[in-house]
């Protein structure tokens, strides 16, 4: 596994496509809450996209710094990942949840 390490990518915003099936909401508080986080502290985590740009996981960053203007975005590229694994990363993890919670 570690033959697969993971390397950041600064991506134009242009050629980053969303997930069409996407099924996380993201409110606007949610998003001004990561464009805040961005301003303050800067982009410490990196969206994840597939080999042809896909966002497999980050939509709201992606959303975030759209809204500020920004050009590019870090990312790091999942290639190795098959469909299925994709499609798992997808899904909403623990932190989300506690997100919604505090």
């Amino acid at each position: 596994m570690l033959d697969s390490m993971l390397k950041i990518e600064v991506i134009s915003l242009a050629d980053i496509k969303p997930f069409k099936n996407n099924a996380k909401l993201h409110p606007k508080e949610q998003i001004q809450q990561l464009k805040n986080s961005i301003r303050e502290y800067g982009f410490n985590d990196p969206i994840a996209v597939s080999e042809d740009n896909e966002i497999i996981e980050g939509h709201g960053r992606y959303i975030a710094v759209k809204e500020m203007g920004l050009t590019e975005i870090p990312c790091i590229r999942l290639s190795h990942l098959t469909e299925e694994q994709r499609r798992g990363e997808r899904r909403p993890r623990v932190r989300d949840f506690q997100a919604d919670c505090a």
